[in-house]
C-alpha cells in the first residue's frame, strides 16, 4: 500500500510502469466513494456527503434540446470538428468577451470532457520534468496528480488563516509566494472559490498575485468550476479578466455541476490560440474530440439568458439552504469542529478535534457512523487532521448525516 491508500500500488511481478504513474495516486475522493460503495454491496445504509454530485438534474429546455437533436441532426453519432462545434465555441466566446471584457474568439477555446481535462491539458502542454507549479493549500486534489504525471513537481503554499471574533477565513500568503518562485517555477493555479474551503478570494489580494506572476513571467491556470456559486452578496471577481496577464492564462471550465450534469462530460478550456494549437494535438491524441450529444447540451445550456433561467436560480437558493443546516448542525458540535462559513462553492472544510489521521478518521466516521466524507489529507498537507464535508445533496439527506455524526461524536467522547 502506498501512503495509507485504499487501493494497492503494488507492482508485484510488473516493473515497467511508467516511473511518474508510479508516483501517483488515485483521489482522496474517489477513494472513499469506493470504500462507501463496497459497504452498500454488504447492504449497509450509507449516507454520502463526500463527493460533490450536486442533487438536481439537467434543466428541462437542455433535455428538450438534446431529444429533439438525436431526433433530427442526421450526424449526431458521428464525430465533430475535433476542436468542438462551432455553434458552441462561438457561444462560448461571445460569453467570455462580454463578461471578461477580454475579446474572444471561437479560435482559443477547446471543448474537454470537463474541466479535469481542461486542467490536464493546461500542465501536459505547460510542464517539464522537474518545473514547479504553484498551489494554495488546501487544494483540489487533482492538481498534484495531474502534475506528478507530468514530471512535474507541486509546490504548496498554505493559505494564511485570519481570525474575526467568531469565525475565521483563508487568504494568499502574497509573502510566501514570492519567497517560494524560483527559476523552475512555470505556474501558478487559482481555484476561485476554492474547493474545499469555499474561499472567494477578494480582488485586491488577486490583484496583487497578479502583479507577481507578471513580474515573475508565470503562467496562470483557473480553475473556474463553482464561478457560479456565490453566497452573501460577495462580490466575485476574476483573476483572468486582467488584461495584461495574458496571453500567459489558461482557464478551465466545466458545465457540470452549474447544469447539473455531471456524467455528460463537458467542460472547455480557453487560453491563446498559440497554446490551442498545442493543446490540440493533445486533444487529438487523447480523444479526437468531446462527445457530439455533450456539446450539444451544453450549446443549450448557454443558449438561455441566465437572467431567466429560474431552474438555476432555485438551485442556488436551495444549495443556500443546505449550507446554512449544515453550519447551523456544525454549531451544534463546535466543541469537536471547527470550520469557515464557506463564501461559495458547496463544501466545508472541518477541523476536528481527535488524535486521528485523516484517512483514518474518515474510515472512522464511515463504517462507525455510516457516513461518508472526504479525509482532509487529499487535500494537501494543511488539509491533515481535516474533513470535506459537501452539502450538494437532497437536504434529508444532508440532515440525516449530520444527525449521525452528532450522534457519532457523542458516543466518541463517553
Amino acid at each position: 500500500m502506498k501512503n495509507n491508500s485504499l487501493i494497492d500500488y503494488s507492482l508485484k511481478k510488473n516493473k515497467n510502469i511508467n516511473s511518474y504513474v508510479k508516483k501517483s495516486e488515485i483521489s482522496a475522493i474517489k477513494e472513499i466513494a469506493y470504500l462507501a460503495e463496497k459497504e452498500k454491496q454488504k447492504g449497509k445504509n450509507i449516507v454520502s456527503l463526500s463527493v460533490g454530485v450536486p442533487f438536481y438534474k439537467m434543466p428541462k429546455y437542455i433535455k428538450d434540446h438534446v431529444i429533439k437533436t438525436i431526433n433530427e441532426k442526421e450526424d449526431i453519432d458521428k464525430y465533430t470538428f475535433f476542436p468542438g462545434i462551432l455553434p458552441l465555441r462561438k457561444k462560448i466566446a461571445e460569453k467570455i468577451s462580454f463578461e471578461l471584457k477580454i475579446p474572444t474568439s471561437p479560435d482559443e477555446i477547446v471543448i474537454t470532457a470537463g474541466s479535469m481535462m481542461a486542467l490536464k491539458y493546461a500542465t501536459n502542454v505547460l510542464i517539464n520534468k522537474d518545473d514547479e507549479v504553484i498551489v494554495f493549500s488546501p487544494y483540489f486534489s487533482s492538481y498534484k496528480e495531474q502534475i506528478t504525471l507530468t514530471g512535474g513537481k507541486i509546490k504548496e503554499i498554505p493559505l494564511k488563516i485570519n481570525k474575526n471574533k467568531n469565525d475565521f477565513f483563508y487568504s494568499i500568503d502574497l509573502k510566501k509566494t514570492e519567497k517560494t518562485i524560483n527559476k523552475k517555477t512555470k505556474a501558478i493555479i487559482v481555484n476561485s472559490p476554492n474547493n474545499p474551503t469555499g474561499t472567494v478570494y477578494n480582488k485586491e489580494e488577486l490583484i496583487k498575485l497578479a502583479k507577481i506572476i507578471k513580474k515573475n513571467n508565470l503562467y496562470l491556470i483557473t480553475d473556474e468550476v463553482y464561478d457560479y456559486l456565490i453566497f452573501d452578496n460577495i462580490s466575485y471577481f476574476n483573476i483572468a479578466s486582467i488584461s495584461w496577464l495574458w496571453p500567459k492564462v489558461i482557464r478551465c471550465f466545466s458545465f457540470s455541476k452549474k447544469y447539473g450534469m455531471t456524467g455528460w462530460r463537458v467542460g472547455y478550456l480557453h487560453t491563446n490560440k498559440e497554446l490551442v494549437n498545442q493543446i490540440l494535438k493533445i486533444h487529438d491524441a487523447t480523444i479526437v474530440c468531446n462527445n457530439h450529444l455533450s456539446q450539444e447540451a451544453a450549446l443549450a445550456a448557454l443558449s438561455k439568458n441566465e437572467n431567466e433561467d429560474d431552474d438555476i436560480k432555485n438551485y442556488i437558493n436551495i444549495l443556500n439552504k443546505n449550507r446554512e443546516i449544515m453550519i447551523n448542525y456544525l454549531g451544534q458540535m463546535k466543541n469537536f469542529f471547527s470550520y469557515n462559513k464557506p463564501q461559495g462553492g458547496y463544501y466545508v472544510f472541518v477541523k476536528y478535534k481527535y488524535p486521528l489521521k485523516s484517512k483514518e478518521m474518515a474510515k472512522k466516521i464511515l463504517y462507525e457512523a455510516g457516513v461518508a466524507v472526504v479525509p482532509g489529507i487529499g487535500f494537501g498537507k494543511t488539509g491533515e487532521y481535516h474533513l470535506r464535508f459537501s452539502f450538494c445533496q437532497k437536504t434529508q439527506e444532508i440532515i440525516e448525516a449530520l444527525e449521525r455524526i452528532k450522534k457519532f461524536i457523542n458516543l466518541l467522547k463517553k
